[in-house]
């Protein structure tokens, strides 16, 4: 049997204690130390073997949905199946010809019983609230236990991607998991041995690549999550990591592997660019812009890989690998374009058309492809919708932040695009509080509190203008409307503002204005431009109101 290219038996990473080391975990229980049994009786203990080692894994715990009546076995399949085939390719997390539903069922409670929650949640709501609060409880006793296994890690995880809306838990959980593998000797895979036995059968391997699958997909959820958030990662490139294509073509590779390898290879291709530009000094600089534009180009180049090995094209494969490409260029071109849209100076965002270009296509092409792939969002897991959300409060913010003369060329393409994506979505059927519903309605609305800022503007231009050509002499109607703007120190915002746009955390701030023409001009001149109040702090409780949680950050910082 051919193994992957991968396994080496090369020396331990450095500052890692070999067994003649005299660091503890060179002289102390090597199990205790490597295995993931960190404690006191381990290594006190008079055996070299991992507690629990003798004892056999129960054929059906007591935890067992099926055994508590949870579910009935036949639907239990059923849910099994569809998550088997409908699910996992999004997250390529399970191996179809490993993970049987026997053989979950008999090594993990937990595992079967976060796979059937989530399946039922897609495809049998009824079940889903049981089967949920079961999975939860089996966390919680895994936990309280400190169990770890590759199964726990996965049903952990599964039940991150398809969280609750309310669930702020993606951070904390993906570092619980993290730190299980390493307590599990993941992160130096590649470094010792693959097996145990010098010809090990199917099953080991498969085992074993189970394990590697999931270093690599954490590895991924990983760098992704600390580009949504801001956050540092935990998992370091390794040779292991940069291993992924030889992996990939290993003769017991399946399917869902090649989209695990687009994401490994684009993480690696982009997630140190964005340390990179994290200073912004240059960011602006023809050299800065030489850079993202060779950047786009590798990602095109990447793209141009992988998608003829997603082989269908109305496949999820095919979808994610366009979709995360889109993505990333929106990311990568809105750093600089921040700075561009910052700087007042209305000939620096001429200059930088083709960066404002670049990122407005980016981010209208992904809702493009939502439209196109609707029925494949449905069961998309919840980051790709934020980074569908995350697309279009992009886009309407630079309509709100560039000058009038660009945004008019490229606004109504930009409604049109995000109103196309939520009629779409809403022809799912989608059930109310499902990870669709909630994103039609973020993009309505997003739409709907445009028009009424648009409205506000227009109405604000009306009266200035007015205002403008009115004799300085008294006139009560012009002394009524200073009233309403004014409390004799700051001026107030107008009542007739809509109460919508006033209940949002920073609308009511950027509608605040002087009595100073200057600054009234200043208001309604360069670009018609908003505070950026409205756009920094207004987004965050859109994403509230539409079901949405942003967790510990702002999410358009990326």
């Amino acid at each position: 049997m051919q193994h992957s290219s991968i396994e080496t038996n090369t020396p331990p990473e450095s500052g890692e204690a070999g067994p003649t080391s005299l660091q503890p975990s060179g002289l102390l229980n090597s199990n205790a130390i490597r295995n993931g049994q960190f404690s006191l009786l381990s290594i006190l203990g008079d055996s070299d073997k991992t507690p629990g080692q003798e004892q056999e894994t129960p054929v059906i715990s007591t935890e067992d949905p099926i055994q508590m009546e949870l579910i009935g076995e036949s639907i239990a399949i059923f849910l099994f199946e569809s998550f088997i085939n409908v699910l996992n390719p999004y997250i390529s997390q399970l191996d179809p010809i490993l993970h049987t539903f026997t053989y979950t069922r008999r090594t993990s409670s937990f595992l079967l019983s976060s796979v059937l929650a989530v399946s039922a949640k897609m495809f049998n709501p009824a079940l889903y609230k049981p089967l949920l609060k079961h999975a939860e409880d089996l966390f919680a006793e895994s936990f309280r236990r400190g169990a770890k296994s590759t199964e726990i890690a996965q049903a952990i995880l599964i039940l991150t991607y398809w969280k609750e809306p309310d669930d702020t838990r993606t951070w904390l959980n993906l570092g619980y998991v993290i730190r299980m593998g390493m307590d599990l000797g993941w992160h130096r895979l590649g470094l010792r041995p693959r097996y145990s036995v010098a010809r090990p059968s199917e099953t080991e391997v498969r085992k074993a690549r189970n394990e590697e699958r999931t270093w690599f997909v954490l590895f991924v959820y990983d760098r992704s999550i600390s580009l949504q958030t801001g956050k540092p990662w935990m998992i370091e490139r390794n040779t292991f990591i940069e291993a992924i294509q030889p992996w990939c073509r290993d003769p017991l590779a399946i399917k869902n592997d090649v989209l695990l390898g687009a994401f490994v290879t684009l993480r690696l291709l982009t997630s140190e660019v964005f340390m990179l530009l994290g200073s912004r000094r240059q960011m602006n600089s023809p050299r800065m812009t030489s850079f993202l534009t060779m950047i786009s180009n590798r990602i095109n180049e990447w793209e141009d890989k992988w998608l003829p090995l997603c082989h269908e094209s109305d496949s999820c494969h095919y979808f994610l690998v366009r979709f995360y490409g889109a993505h990333l260029r929106l990311q990568l071109y809105a750093l600089p374009l921040q700075e561009v849209l910052n700087s007042n100076d209305e000939h620096n965002i001429t200059y930088h058309l083709e960066t404002l270009w670049a990122s407005l296509s980016s981010a209208v092409s992904m809702l493009k492809l939502v439209s196109q792939y609707a029925s494949r969002l449905y069961f998309a897991q919840d980051s790709v919708h934020v980074m569908t959300a995350y697309s279009a409060a992009f886009l309407i913010k630079v309509l709100l932040s560039a000058p009038a003369h660009i945004t008019r060329d490229f606004e109504p393409t930009v409604v049109e695009t995000i109103r196309t994506a939520s009629a779409t979505l809403s022809q799912q059927s989608a059930p109310v509080g499902s990870s669709c519903s909630l994103q039609r309605r973020f993009l309505s609305k997003v739409l709907s509190n445009y028009d009424e800022i648009v409205k506000r503007r227009t109405n604000l231009k009306s009266n200035q203008m007015e205002d403008a050509a009115m004799p300085d002499s008294g006139d009560s109607r012009n002394s009524n409307r200073n009233n309403n703007y004014s409390d004799g120190s700051a001026a107030q915002y107008d009542h007739n503002t809509p109460s919508s746009l006033i209940d949002m955390p920073g609308i009511s701030s950027s509608l605040q204005f002087s009595n100073s023409a200057d600054d009234n001009a200043q208001f309604l001149g360069f670009s018609e431009r908003m505070d950026r109040n409205l756009v920094e702090n207004a987004w965050a409780d859109v994403f509230t109101a539409a079901g949405f949680t942003v967790q510990d950050g702002f999410p358009f910082n990326d």
